[in-house]
This record gives structure tokens, C-alpha cells and sequence, in this order.
């Protein structure tokens, strides 16, 4: 009889899982639409916030206030964010004389995104925090808590485009160029 009431948890947690990371993958493939509440947004100035960057000084958001910005929640562990950073590194070269600022924001552990920042020459300012990143996101409109998540503002601080899951470079293309 025991053995019956393992066996049958074991297959009980074995179908919970498989539908749950069936629905992450799809989530990955095709990310939500953002809410209405999130869409919301759109237009609205960008809210402020102030998080740490890596050298531990505390920058805020006003500061690129002028410049279009991307604004690219991530974190190290996130294989969806690491394939879209060579994207947006290379979006703030070719851009950065055109008033443009890409910004990311780690939700996660300041060791483990110093250590990827350096290996990856990363060209953009990072910030981070955990919770307080988390917090900033929710600001934004990330109400489901999806990584990645970005955010387009246009040069005035007015938010223009959201978007939960992984972007690429055409993507952010369209979206900056009507702003530019």
C-alpha cells in the first residue's frame, strides 16, 4: 500500500511538472500581451526609481531623461535575457550619438552580474537589486513578474512600447526609430 501512495505522488508530481514547464515554454516561445493595466502605461511619464549600479553608486532614472531609452529588466541566470544582450549591445553602438540609451536593470545577485557584465563587455550602464529591482519592474508594468521585460521611453520620459519576454534586434529597431 505505501509503496502504491509513492508511486502515485511521484506520477502526480511528475504531471503537475509537466504541464508547468509546458506552459513556461510556451511563455518563453510567446510571451503574454501585456495587460490592460500594463498597457495602460503607454504614454504615461516613466515613473521614478533609483537602484545601485555595479561600482555601488546609486543612480536614477532622471538622469537619462533627453534620450530615448531601453530600459531591459534581466538577470544572469535568464537564458532568454543573456541571447538578447548582444542585441542590445550592439543597438547602443550603433545608436548612442542619436540620443539613445539602453539601460539594464539585474534582478538579481550583484557578484554573479559583475561577473557576466565583465565577461560579456557589457557597454551600457547596469543597475541592480533584487527586491528593489523587482519593485522598479512592477513600476513599469511587469504585474506577472516575466524576465525579460523592457520598456522603450521616448525622449521626454513618456513610456512607448512594453514588452514581456525576449526582444531582438528588429524589434527595438522599429520601436526607437519612430522616436529618434
Amino acid at each position: 500500500m505505501k509503496n502504491k501512495q509513492v508511486i502515485l505522488g511521484a506520477v502526480v508530481i511528475f504531471l503537475v511538472g509537466a504541464v508547468a514547464g509546458n506552459y513556461f515554454i510556451k511563455l518563453l516561445r510567446q510571451p503574454p500581451e501585456p495587460s490592460a493595466e500594463t498597457q495602460s502605461l503607454i504614454g504615461s511619464k516613466l515613473p521614478d526609481y533609483s537602484l545601485l549600479a555595479l561600482d555601488g553608486v546609486r543612480e536614477r532614472g532622471e538622469q537619462w531623461l533627453g534620450q530615448v531609452q531601453v530600459i531591459n529588466f534581466w538577470a544572469t541566470w535568464c537564458e532568454p535575457c543573456k541571447r538578447e544582450i548582444p542585441a542590445l549591445m550592439d543597438i547602443q553602438r550603433d545608436y548612442r550619438q542619436q540620443n539613445l540609451q539602453v539601460i539594464g536593470i539585474a534582478v538579481d545577485d550583484t557578484q554573479a552580474v559583475r561577473d557576466y557584465v565583465d565577461e560579456m563587455g557589457i557597454n551600457y550602464p547596469i543597475l541592480v537589486g533584487e527586491g528593489d529591482a523587482i519593485e522598479v519592474a512592477k513600476k513599469l508594468g511587469n504585474d506577472l513578474g516575466i524576465l525579460p521585460y523592457t520598456v522603450i521611453t521616448d525622449q521626454a520620459g513618456q513610456i512607448r512600447f512594453i514588452r514581456y519576454g525576449e526582444v531582438d534586434r528588429e524589434m527595438v529597431e522599429k520601436e526607437i526609430r519612430k522616436l529618434i
